[in-house]
């Protein structure tokens, strides 16, 4: 026997109907758990024993469907569903491992198409935000301000970034080597003041990934802190306009 508080409320999962029947002799077994209303105790797929905490519906692509929620967790009322296994770490999830969208999305390792648009408008200067809506099914302003915040934590979607404003470094001929050259030559010099060309030069390098050590971006501010006309400007171009995130595209 298993429990988990839930409020303030004890809640268990038992092992088997015998080990129920121990505690609750009178009270009846709902046996597909399918069919069960808030408080029955239902039979599980496994063979264990809990109550049902919540039945409750939910639209998905414009279709109603019913769910229950125990102390393992949330199921889908659907024949194919099974509801088994150990007590779920989020039981307000329907994922087997129990982690919500937002974790999934952090742990995953192979990055989305959208995720791919997102990092492109990113890396060419526009408002992370604004990048997000552009890239993803959503207009909830709010919603996509945490979202892209979570993205741009993460090692594949910086990576990302990096690669693209690695991609308008190369294009504009921007390279180590350059960079290197170009501060021996301004601390060299004697007759001239350096400072505004030190400034825009310690950008650049932020930029090329020199200054990157145990990281692999230099920081968010980084991704975030250039125009298109200051882009555009080391390039000695004006870029492209990216096209707008479709949006059906699956995150």
């Amino acid at each position: 026997m298993k429990s988990r508080t839930i409020k303030n409320v004890e809640h268990f999962l038992y092992d088997n109907v015998e080990e129920f029947r121990t505690h609750h002799s009178g009270i009846g077994l709902v046996e597909d758990w399918r069919h069960s209303n808030t408080n029955d105790w239902v039979l599980t797929d496994d063979g264990k024993v809990c109550k049902i905490l919540h039945l409750g519906e939910m639209k998905n692509n414009k279709k109603t469907r019913t769910f229950v929620r125990t102390v393992i967790g949330s199921f889908v009322c659907s024949d194919t569903a099974r509801m088994e296994g150990p007590m779920r770490t989020n039981m307000y999830t329907f994922s087997k491992d129990g982690e919500s969208p937002t974790v999934r999305r952090k742990k995953k390792k192979n990055s989305s198409n959208a995720e791919f648009l997102f990092a492109k408008y990113v890396a060419k200067g526009e408002d992370v935000v604004d990048s997000y809506l552009k890239a993803f099914p959503t207009d909830n302003r709010k919603y996509a301000t945490g979202q892209a915040k979570m993205l741009l934590k993460t090692d594949r979607v910086r990576n990302l970034v990096r690669e693209e404003i690695d991609k308008y470094l190369q294009d504009a001929e921007i390279t180590p080597s350059y960079l290197l050259e170009e501060m021996k030559d301004i601390i060299d010099k004697k007759e001239t003041s350096d400072r505004d060309r030190l400034s825009a030069l310690n950008t650049l390098i932020k930029m090329s990934g020199m200054l990157d050590t145990d990281k692999k971006t230099e920081s968010l501010a980084v991704f975030q802190g250039f125009t298109q006309e200051q882009i555009g400007a080391v390039q000695e171009q004006k870029y492209k306009e990216l096209p707008e995130g479709k949006k059906n595209i699956e995150d």
